[in-house]
């Protein structure tokens, strides 16, 4: 393995990490949209939360095929593991997705707070 390979490894096992914190962010943020929701009677929105964190779910499965795929020498490997639309559908855009429809979610439970002074 190339010291190339081995920097690919620790970006990727490192990024995991990070998509793994913003998993357990929604899911906290979800707990507080269902609490906040159910004191002021809004609407259910939250369950939004749960469809993002499945996005999330399955960009980070990718991001770990993606990873594994620095293991494996380039002859060995299925051209479609090393393919970028591959990437593109299964990580990228998910994870455009999850974060999107968080935001959007996030901006409905808190944006009075804004409003405050």
């Amino acid at each position: 393995m190339t010291s190339e390979a081995g920097l690919r490894m620790i970006v990727a096992i490192v990024g995991s990490m990070g998509l793994i914190a913003i998993i357990y962010l929604l899911a906290v943020l979800a707990r507080f949209g269902q609490k906040l929701g159910a004191v002021t009677k809004m609407p259910s929105v939250y369950y939004g939360y749960y469809a993002a964190m499945l996005c999330l779910v399955l960009a980070l499965l990718t991001r770990f095929i993606r990873a594994s795929v620095f293991w494996v020498q380039p002859s060995d490997l299925a051209p479609f593991l090393n393919s970028p639309w591959l990437y593109l559908l299964l990580h990228d855009l998910p994870l455009a997705t999850a974060m999107t429809l968080s935001l959007a979610i996030t901006w409905y439970y808190w944006s009075w707070l804004l409003r405050e002074r």
